[in-house]
């Protein structure tokens, strides 16, 4: 039996994790017994993709929301207040399908997974990491055209450089890096990442996943959010139709 590959594409996740520290505000706890409030991060995730109109919980016929962008999968994060660096918040989707030229949704789950830590304490951002099943991902561009003229108008002094991580591709990391150059746009300086940074195959030293540095205009959870889906893009202009783990994370060498 040939089964139907809209339903394959139906089944398909995709994932968004913020990494950092979060220091939670002292008046949180009172406040939500003031209100009865248990909030946690799918509960706040949900409140505002349903706020930007990314997604909907609604669940009675008829009711979907119209033109979303995904359907929620499940949405959680380590809040523990001991200061030490977490996966504060992870989000897993079922990407809408079907809606021409549309980017697979990085900023948006980047964005609702950062607002609802936000408002709970105060982040301090130290990585992103992205599971992108990219089959279902669009030609970005057009997209990143716009994208760099937004990032453009960054402070001179807010350049910092990242480390980039991709996971489970078979693409060269030669190539991967001009396409990642090439939708840059001038503004990526990117390169190999020095001896000592990656998995390297323990017999050849050669690196088993690409890994590069990157000097991007600002440290902020949307650039990442930028640098990734430029990432998305590269690796599916080299053919990489699985899914790739991108990780984002600040240069400390």
């Amino acid at each position: 039996m040939n089964q139907d590959p809209a339903q394959d594409e139906a089944d398909v996740t995709m994932a968004v994790a913020i990494h950092g520290v979060l220091r939670e505000h002292p008046w949180i706890g009172q406040v939500s017994a003031d209100h009865d409030l248990d909030e946690d991060l799918f509960s706040l995730a949900v409140k505002r993709a349903a706020a930007y109109g990314f997604s909907s919980t609604r669940f009675s016929a008829g009711a979907e929301l119209g033109g979303q962008r995904w359907a929620h999968a499940d949405a959680g994060g380590d809040w523990s207040q001991d200061g030490r660096e977490r996966q504060l918040a992870w989000l897993t989707v079922y990407p809408a399908t079907g809606l021409r030229h549309q980017q697979l949704p990085v900023l948006p789950m980047t964005r609702v997974l950062v607002d609802a830590l936000r408002r709970v304490g105060t982040l301090e951002f130290t990585g992103l990491s992205v599971s992108a099943p990219l089959r279902l991902a669009a030609d970005a561009r057009f997209d990143l055209v716009g994208d760099a003229a937004w990032y453009a108008l960054a402070a001179p002094d807010a350049r910092t450089r990242v480390l980039v991580t991709v996971n489970g591709v078979a693409a060269t990391a030669q190539h991967l890096c001009e396409q990642a150059h090439e939708r840059g746009h001038g503004l990526l300086k990117l390169d190999h990442a020095p001896n000592g940074l990656g998995s390297r195959n323990p017999e050849s030293g050669a690196p088993t996943r690409p890994t590069f540095v990157c000097d991007v205009p600002e440290w902020t959870p949307d650039a990442a959010a930028w640098l990734a889906a430029v990432f998305v893009d590269s690796l599916r202009a080299t053919g990489v139709r699985g899914t790739a783990e991108i990780e984002v994370t600040r240069f400390s060498h």
